[in-house]
């Protein structure tokens, strides 16, 4: 499964979003803002909070709204 860390008004995490559903990819939002346990999940993944993190098995991992590494991530599944 698909994970995409972020919270409401991360205009980059919306864009993410646009861009998985456009590509027909099925994924779980973990909102950091309302889940305290996404955020730890997030931070443990990257190191960090900053959003949005896409991962689909919580090691690989991809931060902000990069194409080239979200295909990359998105073809090992």
């Amino acid at each position: 499964m698909i994970r995409v860390y972020s919270f409401e008004s991360c205009p980059f995490c919306e864009k993410l979003k646009r861009y998985l559903t456009a590509r027909g990819v099925e994924y779980e939002v973990r909102d950091i803002e309302l889940d305290e346990e996404a955020a730890k999940e997030c931070e443990k993944i990257s190191g960090d909070l900053m959003v949005p993190v896409t991962t689909i098995d919580g090691v690989n991992y991809v931060v902000g709204f990069d194409k080239k590494k979200i295909d990359e991530l998105l073809a090992t599944a």
